[in-house]
């Protein structure tokens, strides 16, 4: 019975008694409907291009040392932040491009980092309208390194990307790593 209530209630929502009223709540509904699915296909399209960014920027540049690939995915106006090792910076007031930017020996170190499965999140940040960067935020993962080859988890922590659009190429602006757990073995 409750069942023909509400088949008779969205029926009388849907066609009433006056169908031009009705049509217009119907495409109404179908608007919002397409501009969700709009909404929806442009979240995953960035959600996967700043996928793509982060592997590009840990998996390539970070595990395997590709400084070329570091520089082309770094802002000249670079920052990170990290909660035991502090801040990289140049000095006071001026920012990471020197020390960052042009030499990346910091990326060639002895961990390998690893994006957590399923942990990662985009949001889209707007002005005017218009697409202008997002903040990724995730979790991951660094290994003790013997022979370029990941051995022994260390370090779990979390981070928070900003990636910026500057002339249309996507540039990791600022990072922050922090509550990083020392993984003990049993």
């Amino acid at each position: 019975m409750k069942l023909i209530i509400e088949v008779f209630l969205i029926s009388i929502f849907l066609f009433g008694c006056n169908n031009d009223q009705s049509k217009k709540k119907t495409d109404d509904i179908l608007l919002i409907e397409q501009t969700s699915i709009n909404t929806s296909e442009k979240k995953f399209d960035l959600f996967n291009k700043i996928k793509t960014l982060d592997s590009l920027f840990f998996d390539v540049a970070y595990n395997k040392c590709d400084t070329l690939m570091g520089r082309k995915l770094v802002s000249k106006d670079f920052e990170f932040y990290h909660d035991q090792g502090g801040a990289l910076l140049n000095e006071p007031n001026e920012l990471a491009s020197e020390i960052m930017v042009e030499d990346l020996s910091w990326i060639c170190n002895d961990a390998y980092r690893i994006l957590v499965t399923n942990s990662m999140e985009v949001f889209p940040l707007y002005a005017e309208n218009k697409l202008y960067g997002a903040i990724q935020k995730g979790n991951h993962q660094f290994y003790e390194v013997e022979n370029k080859i990941p051995t022994e988890l260390k370090t779990n922590a979390k981070f928070i990307h900003l990636w910026i659009l500057e002339d249309n190429d996507w540039k990791l602006k600022r990072v922050f790593s922090f509550d990083h757990q020392k993984v003990i073995k049993n």
